[in-house]
């Protein structure tokens, strides 16, 4: 999750994460040191953008509980149609990733499902599957702008320069040949999610 897709801040919310008195939010808001707007009711909110610019103005540390809050889990979908392969990232995922919420899908066409479901942020994709192939959910993934942000991490037990050019000429952003190893597969997942443990948090990594 970024900041542009979490809900407005309440000055009482701001007031909780900052440590600081309700009205002296409110009196920030009115001097214009931070942006914010009135909804009808006359209430104030502020854009989590907004807020971080504000910590960032004045120098201040974003507080812990609003980065949790901001970097929610991260929403992983795992399409493969070998069980032992999907347990195996299963728990590679759950095991190294802070917060993560992991989806599987064991063919092209429940992928298409799960990704309307889910809406992950990284799908790790195998390029032989039953009906619809890997090449083409890969696609279809690509030209939908509600995905544009998702991270794919291509993988193939048919590993050959013809797949690997083919799969990222699709949109893929990543590429690793199977039989492959946890430590193998993470160095693969860390090039595509920045994680950092000890605040437990995650971003996407930069297209």
């Amino acid at each position: 999750m970024i900041a542009s897709e979490m809900p407005p801040l309440t000055t009482y919310e701001i007031s909780r994460y900052l440590h600081v008195d309700l009205t002296t939010v409110i009196s920030w808001c009115e001097l214009g040191k931070m942006r914010a707007y009135k909804t009808p009711g006359g209430h104030r909110r502020v854009q989590p953008g907004d807020f971080l610019d504000f910590l960032k103005q004045f120098g201040m540390p974003v507080p812990r509980d609003f980065n949790s809050k901001m970097n929610g889990a991260l929403k992983a979908l795992i399409v493969d149609d070998e069980d032992n392969i999907r347990r195996v990232i299963r728990r590679a995922l759950t095991k190294n990733v802070p917060k993560v919420e992991v989806f599987e899908a064991r063919d092209g066409f429940e992928a298409g499902k799960m990704l309307l479901d889910a809406h992950p942020h990284l799908v790790v994709l195998d390029l032989m599957l039953p009906g619809i192939n890997g090449f083409r959910v890969c696609s279809n993934i690509r030209k939908d702008p509600r995905f544009m942000k998702t991270k794919i991490l291509a993988i193939t037990g048919r590993d050959t320069d013809e797949n690997r050019e083919k799969i990222l000429k699709e949109g893929a952003d990543a590429y690793l040949a199977k039989p492959f190893d946890v430590d193998g597969f993470m160095e693969q997942v860390r090039r595509l999610v920045k994680i950092d443990e000890e605040q437990e948090k995650w971003t996407l990594a930069a297209r």
